[in-house]
């Protein structure tokens, strides 16, 4: 199972050992959508050499990764090839390739093709082979579905901070099931209506470019500007108005930009918890990245992701001090599949575009 996010993809196996799953992580290699939307160094004339990348990590997971500086390798030797009865092997991207189908369809489907015939060819014919960008509905529910597997119950939320989306999944019975964000989910023996939604373009590193980036939200601002406050920043940005929380790069049948309310509904979740990017908010972050130059992850926009994190929380109304979970969305995919735990809920549902889902 590949993790095609916007930053790179990232391999894991998902080994069966009795009731339980053990995770095999792999290398990170290059993100899919850099060469359809030419970024980071990228070009068109680079997809091949990205797709074949992507599909050699498979060999690459069958040897130690090189040395860090801890003296671990980066990830540890699985010879699934010896180890595995392979049941499937799927590719599934998410926020950065929803914006790269966007901008380019044709080149997305070609890139799409070229990937499978070499995974197929790697994998072999007898195994199913799965490439495509998942849903935002779907990217929630399996990161939910991934916290589930350490809760005592399913009375509770999630909250996913992406790169370039963000997305947010609670039970939901009371919600209208003709709602697109809402879909009948099969847990066991157990049908419960799942609310799910993911804002494109709400990640951490797409905000500042769909929100705006203010010069009081700048690295180390408060170290050349006498008496910044962070409400100097958060005032400036608005992640919210009256037709609701804002989905930048997602459509409705006015176009571009359209508007959720996952507040409507959330009020009855007592327990959250908070997962990729909140992770690593600390309160902290604002004193070394706005007040100070210090070492700051993603440097120019660091500041602004310091104080955007917890401003994002307030305004979903769900509490900063909840506790996080570091988990793969990839585990909850693998439970799902197994399971078939959308088996009563209609198809996905590509907001990204206005020609609909690609695959």
């Amino acid at each position: 199972m590949y993790d095609a996010g916007s930053s790179g993809t990232r391999l894991y196996i998902y080994e069966k050992l009795g009731d339980n799953w053990a995770e095999h992580e792999g290398p990170k290699v290059s993100a899919l959508a850099d060469p359809v939307r030419e970024i980071r160094g990228k070009r068109w004339q680079d997809a091949d050499a990205v797709t074949t990348e992507v599909v050699n990590a498979l060999d690459d997971i069958k040897k130690d990764g090189p040395l860090q500086d801890n003296g671990k390798p980066k990830w540890e030797a699985f010879d699934w090839g010896t180890q595995c009865n392979i049941a499937s092997a799927s590719v599934y991207a998410t926020a950065g390739m929803r914006i790269a189908e966007n901008e380019n369809r044709e080149r997305s489907q070609q890139l799409w093709q070229m990937l499978k015939q070499k995974l197929q060819v790697k994998i072999g014919k007898s195994v199913k082979v799965n490439t495509r960008t998942l849903s935002g509905y779907e990217e929630g529910l399996y990161a939910w579905l991934a916290v589930r597997e350490n809760a005592t119950n399913n009375e509770f939320g999630i909250l996913e901070m992406g790169g370039a989306s963000s997305q947010i999944t609670f039970p939901c019975p009371e919600c209208d099931i003709t709602d697109d964000a809402v879909k009948a989910v099969m847990l066991g023996d157990e049908t419960i209506q799942i609310y799910s939604y993911s804002f494109l373009g709400l990640g951490q590193d797409e905000a500042p470019k769909t929100l705006g980036f203010p010069d009081s939200c700048a690295y180390g601002v408060g170290a050349t500007q006498t008496g910044w406050k962070p409400e100097q920043c958060t005032q400036q940005i608005s992640v919210k108005d009256t037709k609701g929380i804002i989905d930048p790069y997602n459509f409705d049948g006015d176009g571009r930009r359209t508007y959720d309310n996952p507040t409507a509904y959330n009020r009855d979740i007592e327990k959250w918890y908070l997962t990729g990017a909140f992770n690593y908010m600390k309160a902290s972050n604002i004193n070394t990245c706005c007040l100070n130059k210090g070492d700051c992850y993603n440097q120019e926009y660091s500041c602004f992701q310091a104080l955007y994190l917890p401003m994002y929380l307030q305004t979903l109304q769900i509490p900063v001090s909840s506790d996080t979970a570091n988990v793969n969305w990839t585990q909850g995919a693998t439970i799902c599949s197994i399971n078939d735990c959308l088996q009563k809920a209609n198809k996905p549902v590509c907001r990204w575009s206005q020609q609909g889902c690609l695959q």
